[in-house]
Formats: structure tokens, C-alpha cells, sequence
């Protein structure tokens, strides 16, 4: 019977690479019983291999032709997809700091022509303007930047880190 093996798992990185080097040459390269690697080939038992012998199946199974290292390509796979949402936060951050360091600038310059003798109303009014932009410039990066704190959103681990 096969099994069904979810993608970005070790799981089917290690049934890639027995595909390819044999159960016997990875239980000897393992130095472990084939019970134990077909163990790490299936996605519904919890052991696994340990990093030395990760490498070493990897390494037997690039050695055997393989043009890439499966248990490696699943590890960066599914670091990739774990970092994922705190990549996109760090990009929202860094926006809502772009915008907000435009609006304030844009805040400042409306204010300094505000405060010069002769200001119009019609200058003393943009430049309140700018200055209300700015204002909701900065609460969306304070609300995105609390979003980074333990428990607040991207903020699942220590300072802004999922």
C-alpha cells in the first residue's frame, strides 16, 4: 500500500532519498534497523532522524546521483514557509515607517510656512492637514509596531520574531 506523504515533510524527504540509495544502505549509513528509517518515512510516526543522520542520507543520496539534497530542501522548505508571516510584517513595517516619515516631513514643511509673518489661512489649514496625516501615519506604525510584541500578532515569539 502506499501511503500519502504531505509535501515539505521530512517524511517524504527521506522516502525520496531511500527511493534512490536503498533501505539497506540507509539503515547502514544510519546505523540504524531499516524498521527505524521506514519510522522516519512516514508522516504519521513521530521519530525522526538526528541531524547527523539527516546529513548523512542527504549526502548518500546526492552521491547516488540525486541532483539535490532532499531532507535540506525540506528544512529550508518549510523554514521558508514558517518565516513567511513575519517576512510580511517586517515589509508592513517598514512601509508604515516609509509613509509615516513622509507624513511627518510633510507636517514639518506645512508648519515652518504656517508659523512665517503673512501666513495665509489657506496655509495654516494644509498645514493642519498634513499635520492630521501624520498623526494617523504614526498610530498605524505604533499599532503595527505593538503588533511585533509576545502575543500581539506577528509578535508569537520574542521581539517581533514568529
Amino acid at each position: 500500500m502506499t501511503k500519502v506523504r504531505i509535501p515539505l515533510t521530512f517524511s517524504l524527504a527521506i522516502t525520496t532519498a531511500v527511493g534512490l540509495i536503498g533501505w539497506e544502505q540507509a539503515a547502514k549509513i544510519t546505523r540504524r534497523s531499516k524498521r527505524a528509517v521506514r519510522y522516519w518515512s512516514e508522516s504519521d510516526k513521530a521519530s525522526m532522524p538526528t541531524l547527523d543522520q539527516a546529513i548523512a542520507l542527504d549526502r548518500a543520496f546526492m552521491e547516488a546521483g540525486g541532483g539535490f539534497a532532499p531532507i535540506l530542501e525540506s528544512y529550508a522548505r518549510q523554514l521558508d514557509v514558517a518565516l513567511s508571516n513575519t517576512m510580511a510584517c517586517r515589509a508592513a513595517l517598514a512601509d508604515d515607517i516609509a509613509h509615516a516619515s513622509l507624513e511627518t516631513a510633510d507636517a514639518i514643511s506645512s508648519s515652518i510656512h504656517a508659523m512665517q509673518p503673512g501666513a495665509s489661512p489657506t496655509e495654516i489649514h494644509h498645514a493642519i492637514k498634513e499635520t492630521e496625516e501624520a498623526s494617523g501615519s504614526m498610530n498605524r506604525l505604533l499599532t503595527r509596531l505593538r503588533s511585533f510584541l509576545p502575543g500581539n500578532g506577528a509578535g508569537q515569539g520574542k521581539s517581533g520574531e514568529s
